[in-house]
């Protein structure tokens, strides 16, 4: 039997020390890196007729009228890019079209699609993103509570937190923006997360009422060892589906994926050393 609740403490440091670099990526990028999605301003997908670096593109883009461009190569051509910007898109691409036309030379460009996002819009976007996690985690603690006791809705809600941490932690460590599908993952991760927890729960409180002469960090451990390989095989096969649409799903589904993948990580992680050990931190009657 894996004894895990003996590293429970080495775990919560890891934890915070990760959390902490999140916190200095914070400082150090001067915020979150958000997509048009929040901030507003204009995207535009663009494909050359030849591959060009990455440079050279910023250099033609390198006027004070663009406003630090953000430039991202997409697939392995070293044709495709998205290039966001915070003007107006109504005369954007004719000025897009002037400035490439005029610096970099025989190599045509098109503009395949444009996404304009209103700061206003934006700003009520983030607002909603915040209070629909807000309240998806007081949901759950209400709902868990009722359900069972009050220190294990509180572990469950702990460890949904930590995950959601992580996540943007990692977002923030990469400089991965931060996007309606970034928002999608989070929620999701949510999900798959609690659903663990809760498993992991029940044989707990199963182990409570049936186990005698066991201490609760003991029969936490036996009930851990018990859903040790539904708990592995779910997520193993899962992080295999999110890789592949990681690996394979393009520009497009990389946020997403990329927050899922850390999500599914987190959230096995923290069923097993962040909810229980808070659960049991908390004490109360369950025998």
């Amino acid at each position: 039997m894996i004894h895990f609740l003996r590293y429970r403490v080495l775990c919560a440091v890891i934890s915070v020390a990760f959390l902490g670099a999140g916190v200095a990526a914070y400082i150090h990028n001067g915020g979150f890196n958000y997509h048009i999605d929040f901030v507003g301003g204009t995207e535009l997908q663009v494909s050359f007729e030849n591959s060009i670096p990455v440079s050279e593109l910023r250099e033609a883009l390198s006027g004070e009228e663009w406003d630090s461009p953000v430039i991202q190569s997409v697939g392995t051509t070293g044709k495709d890019f998205f290039i966001r910007v915070k003007q107006d898109g109504k005369t954007l691409e004719e000025r897009f079209t002037k400035a490439v036309s005029k610096k970099i030379k025989n190599n045509h460009a098109s503009i395949t699609n444009i996404a304009w996002v209103g700061a206003e819009v934006g700003n009520d976007i983030k607002f909603v993103a915040i209070v629909a996690i807000f309240l998806a985690l007081i949901g759950m603690l209400c709902y868990i509570a009722i359900r069972s006791e009050y220190r294990f809705a509180v572990g469950a809600v702990v460890a949904l937190a930590h995950d959601i941490l992580i996540v943007l932690a990692v977002l923030l460590i990469l400089g991965e923006q931060i996007s309606l599908n970034v928002l999608a993952a989070l929620l999701t991760t949510l999900g798959y997360s609690i659903n663990d927890t809760i498993v992991i729960f029940s044989r707990i409180r199963e182990g409570f009422a049936t186990i005698k002469n066991h201490t609760e960090e003991e029969i936490v451990d036996i009930s851990i060892n018990q859903t040790l390989r539904r708990t592995l095989l779910t997520s193993f096969t899962t992080f295999l589906a999110v890789l592949a649409l990681y690996l394979i799903g393009g520009e497009a589904l990389k946020g997403f994926s990329l927050s899922m993948l850390v999500g599914i990580v987190a959230g096995t992680y923290s069923s097993i050393y962040i909810a229980s050990p808070v659960m049991l931190a908390i004490g109360g009657k369950s025998r």
